[in-house]
């Protein structure tokens, strides 16, 4: 039970520092800090495209991937509803106009795939060193792609942030968000899948 907590305490973190801040460093640093409090119990995914690239490295269970899944979108959706009695606003995520659905698509493949790779590179290396090493390079890697990524797909990367404010964006006002869950879910997971067989490639 302890790491189905800590991923919803994970995911419920990122979605509260995404929605009163979109700063890259802001984000990316107290999600090191996150990373480094969560790694030696559920391994600090907080991301459903991470949980199921380790599902198909086989290092997770279906059955630990489906817990995984649920504590993600419950911590982002208990975050959203937390923005909402803060703010008096519906917080969610969706991609700049500006840009077209393809162009989006690729950019969070991409991403994700970038993500996913530095999190199953880092998280090989063994120790209590590994570990503080792993939170900074991980945080740094969110700081980056956050950058590279928010001008073209909003760089979300994460289906569970996604789902999770999409539904209190519903439930609340009815909102149009949910129409942008397939984008965030289906781009982020081909992209953790790309990552894990290209790691799988050079790596076994």
């Amino acid at each position: 039970m302890r790491k189905y907590l800590m991923e919803a305490i994970g995911s419920f973190v990122l979605v509260i520092i995404v929605g009163l801040t979109n700063d890259a460093i802001a984000i990316g640093t107290i999600i090191a800090a996150m990373i480094a409090g969560g790694m030696q119990i559920s391994g600090a995914h907080f991301n459903p495209a991470i949980s199921f690239a380790f599902y198909l490295r086989k290092k997770l269970t279906l059955s630990t991937l489906i817990g995984y899944t649920v504590s993600q979108i419950l911590g982002a959706f208990a975050a959203a509803g937390v923005l909402l009695m803060l703010a008096g606003s519906v917080f969610y995520v969706e991609p700049p106009i500006s840009t077209n659905l393809y162009q989006q698509a690729t950019v969070e493949i991409i991403l994700t795939f970038i993500l996913v790779f530095a999190f199953l590179s880092l998280i090989s290396m063994r120790g209590g060193k590994s570990s503080r090493i792993n939170a900074i390079g991980i945080g740094l890697t969110y700081i980056g792609l956050i950058i590279v990524g928010e001008n073209i797909s909003g760089a979300v990367f994460n289906p569970a942030l996604s789902i999770g404010t999409s539904m209190v964006d519903f439930l609340a006002v009815r909102g149009s968000s949910i129409d942008y869950v397939p984008l965030f879910t289906l781009a982020p997971l081909t992209g953790a899948a790309l990552a894990s067989l290209f790691y799988r490639y050079l790596h076994d």
